[in-house]
């Protein structure tokens, strides 16, 4: 079964803790950290490969400097020499999130901080289903189920691997009686699942060939430290 890992990330790094993570990406990766302006976009950065390395050197018996990466032709990453490995990461907030899995299909996760929003952007975004099923909420109601939407949809762009070059009001997710989603507009069995990470967060999943898990596994950053090597 695929598995999610979640991370807060520090409030602060020491420069001795930065230099070290930093040691452990690739150049592209140092580049781009340097690009940027706050060291809170720096992090989520920085940590979404670092959870990608975690697991590929402390479940997957991976070397940290013999890993390499490489995209399929919409940008989606994977890992050179192991194409039986499925990953994807998503980070907003203070919140990075990892799904992954061996000969598990297509994976797909995203992560949302929740702020005050216009639903009015559905209207750009969601199916015509979608935008009856949120004005069919009550006002208290709305941007929770907003966001549930939103994270789903993201989560299933993701997993197929084609970025937006699939719109994201071409297809619809429904939520069913049981209070699950579904969707219901497409040929091919995927599974969508939503996840509680934090009060203010919504998380969601994506796979095309299993069950997801019930619960992501929350990662701290000792972890981190012991199993890069």
């Amino acid at each position: 079964m695929s598995k999610i890992l979640a991370f807060k990330l520090p409030e602060q790094l020491s420069l001795e803790s930065y230099a070290y993570f930093t040691a452990q990406v690739t150049e592209e990766r140092r580049a781009r950290l340097a690009r940027f302006f706050h060291k809170e976009d720096a992090y989520r950065s920085l940590f979404g490969e670092i959870l990608v390395r975690y697991i590929l050197c402390s479940q997957l018996g991976q070397r940290n400097g013999n890993i390499q990466f490489e995209e399929n032709a919409f940008g989606k990453p994977g890992v050179s020499g192991l194409p039986d490995f499925e990953y994807n990461v998503s980070h907003s907030g203070d919140w990075v999130l990892m799904i992954w899995g061996m000969n598990e299909g297509s994976l797909g996760v995203d992560i949302e901080q929740i702020r005050p929003i216009d639903i009015q952007i559905a209207e750009r975004f969601f199916s015509v289903e979608e935008r009856e099923a949120l004005q069919a909420k009550s006002a208290g109601e709305r941007q929770d189920f907003f966001y549930d939407l939103w994270t789903l949809k993201e989560s299933y762009i993701k997993a197929i691997g084609t970025g937006l070059s699939r719109p994201l009001d071409s297809f619809t997710v429904q939520q069913r009686e049981d209070g699950n989603f579904g969707l219901i507009t497409e040929a091919e069995s995927m599974y969508l699942q939503t996840y509680t990470i934090a009060p203010d967060y919504k998380a969601a999943a994506c796979s095309s060939c299993c069950t997801l898990p019930e619960t992501a596994t929350f990662i701290k950053l000792s972890e981190l430290y012991r199993s890069l090597y």
